[in-house]
């Protein structure tokens, strides 16, 4: 049997990779707000913005920062340039 943690860290890891191959670049981890922050300063500078719940592998434990986690407050934020029209058309 494999291990649930390890697991979800594969899982990440693999899905960290699929967003790499889309363009995506990783920035931080945030909470709710900060993410929303930079959703909003991402845009105007022409970005596009994607906010990646982590690993949830640690929601057991009872410290307030995995309680954060478990409770989807934290974000990794991703980002990547905008698609320009002329990009489009090809």
């Amino acid at each position: 049997m494999g291990c649930p943690r390890k697991k979800q860290e594969d899982f990440m890891r693999q899905r960290h990779k699929q967003l790499e191959k889309e363009g995506w670049l990783r920035q931080f981890v945030a909470d709710e707000a900060l993410a929303k922050d930079a959703v909003e300063i991402y845009n105007l500078l022409d970005y596009e913005v994607h906010l990646q719940p982590p690993n949830r592998s640690h929601s057991k434990k009872s410290n307030s920062s995995s309680s954060k986690e478990s409770q989807g407050q934290v974000q990794i934020v991703y980002i990547r340039p905008k698609k320009s029209p002329d990009d489009e058309e090809e």
